[in-house]
C-alpha cells in the first residue's frame, strides 16, 4: 500500500471547497482557512441571546496564521483595545500645556469658567428654553394659533441660548486645541474609540447594554462553536448554570442567513443535496498561495481518516487508505453550503484607526501586524454547511479491511476530514449511520440530521 501523506487530502478538500465557493479567488488582502473540526454553531435558537453567542463566537476571532482554521489566543475587541493604547500621537512635551488644559477644563478659580461649568450652564439654559417654548406652544394652541419651530422661536424669544451655545463652542475649541497640542493630533478620535470599545459603556461592558455590545446567553445544551458533529452521540451535559446572560462586543451576521437557513430546511425535508465537494487520486496538488497564504503560514493538519473504539478520540488510530488508488475518491455533500459576511459593530469604525495608526506606535509596542501578529487579520466571512454526508470510495482491499474493522467494534467513533461520527450503540448509533456498498467498495456516512449549521472555513481580511 502506498504511504500517503494525509495532509495532501486535507489540502485537496480545501481546494475543492474553494473552487466552488470562491471560483474567482478569495480576493486581494484576504486568506481562506478550512476548519480542521466542523463545529456546530447555534444560530437559530428561540433565545436571541443564544444566537448572539453563536455570532460572537464566529466574529470575535483573530484567525491564526495557518490554512487550517484556529482562533489566535486573543479576541478582536481585546486586541483592538490594546492597539489603541499603543498609538503614538506625537504630543508636545511642554509642561505648561497641562496646566493650561486644566484651566480650560475647570476654570481659573475666579471669573473665568472652564468647559465643564460652561457645559453645565448651556444644559440649564437649553432646558429653560425648551420649557418656555412648550409653555408658549400650549398657549398658542389653546387659542388656535401656531408657533414657529423651536430653533427659530429661540432666536427672538430666548437669545441667551445662542449666547450659551457660542460660549460652549469656543470653550470646546480651546480644549480641543490644547489636547491636540499636548497629546498629539487625533487625540479626541482615539479617546472616543477607546470609549466605544472599552469596559465602561463600550463594547466590552459586560454589565449593561449600550450601542456597542449585545446580550448573549451562554451554557445552553450545546455551547455555540464548541461541539463537533457527532452522529448518535449522547446529549451533551450543560456546563454550569443555564441561561446566564451578559454582554459581549456587537457583531452582525449577513442578513441573508435567515432566508438561506429556511431554504436549507425545505431542501432537507425534500432530501435534496445542494453542494458536493469532491476529490480523488487524480486531483492536482494544492498550493496554499491560492488561498492567500504566504510561505510563513504552516498547516498542522491532523489525520484525515481515523477511528477509535468507543466515543473517546484520545486513543484514535490513523486509518490507512490508499489515496493513490484509481478507485479512491471522497465526496462531502451538504443540503446547503454558503459563505456569509460577518462584521464588527460600530465600535470598530470600519478599522479606520488601524489603517491610520498601524505604523505610528510607541516604542516597545507588541507585535500587532506581522503574519502571526495579534491583529494580523479578522474574520470577514464564515463558511457554513448544513447536514453533511460523507462518501468514501476505495480499492476493494481497503474497503474489505475497513469494513471488517468497523463492524467488529461494539461502539465506534470515526473521523473523516473535519467530521467525527460516533456513538455507543442503540437506535441512532454510528453503525446505523454507516452504510456499506459492497458492489462499489464505498462507505457512506450520514446524512447528519441537525438544526444547526457547521463551521467549515473562514475568510479573513488582512489588517
Amino acid at each position: 500500500m502506498a504511504n500517503v501523506d494525509q495532509s495532501v487530502m486535507w489540502s485537496r478538500l480545501m481546494q475543492a471547497m474553494q473552487s466552488q465557493l470562491f471560483p474567482t479567488g478569495v480576493g486581494a488582502g484576504t486568506t481562506f482557512s478550512a476548519a480542521s473540526v466542523a463545529r456546530s454553531i447555534n444560530l437559530n435558537a428561540s433565545d436571541p441571546g443564544v444566537t448572539n453567542y453563536g455570532i460572537y463566537s464566529l466574529g470575535d476571532v483573530i484567525p491564526a496564521n495557518s490554512p487550517n482554521y484556529a482562533p489566535a489566543p486573543s479576541g478582536l475587541a481585546a486586541s483592538y483595545m490594546q492597539f489603541l493604547s499603543w498609538i503614538d500621537l506625537g504630543g508636545d512635551t511642554n509642561p505648561n500645556l497641562q496646566s493650561q488644559l486644566n484651566i480650560a477644563l475647570n476654570g481659573d478659580g475666579g471669573a473665568k469658567p472652564g468647559l465643564i461649568a460652561i457645559q453645565a450652564g448651556y444644559n440649564k439654559t437649553y432646558s429653560d428654553a425648551a420649557t418656555a417654548y412648550l409653555a408658549a406652544k400650549a398657549t398658542a394652541t389653546s387659542v388656535g394659533d401656531t408657533i414657529a419651530p423651536f430653533k427659530t422661536w429661540v432666536l427672538t424669544n430666548f437669545p441667551t441660548l445662542a449666547t450659551a451655545q457660542s460660549q460652549l463652542t469656543g470653550a470646546q475649541a480651546t480644549v480641543d486645541q490644547l489636547s491636540n497640542q499636548l497629546y498629539g493630533p487625533g487625540y479626541q478620535q482615539v479617546q472616543l474609540a477607546r470609549q466605544m470599545v472599552g469596559t465602561n459603556g463600550g463594547a466590552q461592558d459586560i454589565m449593561q447594554q449600550d450601542n456597542y455590545n449585545m446580550l448573549i446567553t451562554s451554557s445552553t445544551l450545546i455551547p455555540p462553536g464548541s461541539s463537533a458533529v457527532v452522529i448518535g452521540g449522547a446529549a451533551p451535559t450543560p456546563a454550569g448554570p443555564s441561561n446566564v446572560s451578559s454582554y459581549v462586543p456587537l457583531y452582525q451576521l449577513d442578513s441573508a442567513y435567515a432566508a438561506t437557513y429556511a431554504e436549507w430546511q425545505t431542501a432537507s425535508a425534500a432530501g435534496t443535496v445542494g453542494t458536493t465537494f469532491h476529490f480523488d487520486s487524480h486531483s492536482s496538488d494544492y498550493d496554499y498561495k491560492s488561498s492567500g497564504w504566504n510561505a510563513s503560514a504552516k498547516a498542522s493538519w491532523s489525520s484525515f481518516f481515523w477511528s477509535a473504539s468507543g466515543s473517546s478520540t484520545t486513543t484514535a488510530t490513523e486509518l490507512s487508505v490508499d489515496a493513490s488508488s484509481s478507485d479512491f475518491s471522497v465526496d462531502v455533500s451538504f443540503v446547503g453550503v454558503k459563505a456569509f459576511g460577518i462584521t464588527p459593530g460600530p465600535w470598530w469604525q470600519n478599522g479606520s484607526l488601524v489603517s491610520t495608526y498601524r505604523n505610528k506606535l510607541k516604542p516597545g509596542a507588541p507585535d500587532f501586524f506581522s503574519d502571526a501578529g495579534a491583529m494580523a487579520r479578522r474574520a470577514s466571512q464564515v463558511v457554513l454547511g448544513f447536514e453533511p454526508t460523507v462518501k468514501i470510495s476505495m480499492s476493494a482491499a481497503d474497503y474489505s479491511r475497513v469494513k471488517s474493522a468497523w463492524q467488529t467494534q461494539a461502539s465506534l467513533t470515526v473521523g473523516v476530514g473535519p467530521f467525527s461520527f460516533g456513538g455507543s450503540g442503540g437506535a441512532n448509533s454510528s453503525k446505523d449511520q454507516i452504510h456499506y456498498d459492497d458492489a462499489n467498495s464505498s462507505i457512506t456516512i450520514g446524512p447528519v440530521k441537525s438544526t444547526m449549521p457547521v463551521l467549515l472555513g473562514v475568510v479573513s481580511s488582512r489588517l
